[in-house]
């Protein structure tokens, strides 16, 4: 009777054909030959653990975290800067040829000349402070002209960006030397953007 055994029914027998049965039978019962024997439970629970939460030396630990967050610095620096107004600030930047590139090296000098000096003459330090305040004077009005000239390039590039945070984004840009600027530029100086 084979009302529970579908292998044991008549028409399942009459259907087959009759070419030495048990040849493929034993064939594919066989399992296949392993290399290496099956770890036991708690040596798979223990490989699966190690996987999941590898444990690692302190050292290791922190290359990691400082990778992450490196990553995610760059991340949100790189999203940061890809806003349109930004972009448009930074190459407007970079074609501009000006003294408030140049305003950081010049004032270092003086101040270590005027730090120098001003130990031997009082008259010359009175110049290299003058000088200084010279300097100053030059770098803002470059700066007051070159946002004055981008805020043009604003409003026939981008009308619907507002302003907001890219004057101070292009003073900090605009005083830095052109190879410690980051993002590195993309335009050389006097390049029509």
């Amino acid at each position: 009777m084979g009302l529970f055994r579908p292998y044991e029914r008549p028409e399942a027998e009459s259907s087959e054909p009759e070419s030495n049965p048990a040849e493929p039978a034993t064939a594919a019962r066989q399992p296949a030959r392993k290399e290496t024997p099956t770890p036991s439970r708690r040596e798979a629970e223990a490989a699966r653990r190690e996987r999941m939460n590898p444990s690692l030396s302190p050292k290791e630990v922190k290359a990691r975290e400082r990778a992450a967050r490196a990553a995610l610095r760059d991340e949100r620096v790189a999203k940061a800067e890809s806003t349109p107004g930004k972009l448009l600030v930074r190459d407007f930047v970079d074609s501009h040829k000006g003294a408030a590139q140049w305003s950081m090296p010049i004032l270092m000098i003086t101040l270590a000349f005027s730090l120098v000096v001003s130990s031997f003459s009082t008259d010359t330090a009175v110049l290299v402070t003058a000088l200084t305040y010279g300097i100053f004077l030059l770098v803002g009005i470059d700066l007051f002209l070159m946002w004055r000239k981008y805020k043009r390039l604003h409003a026939e590039r981008l009308p619907k960006v507002p302003l907001k945070g890219l004057l101070g984004y292009m003073i900090n840009r605009a005083i830095n030397l052109r190879r410690l600027r980051m993002p590195a530029p993309r335009v050389k100086p006097g390049d029509q953007i």
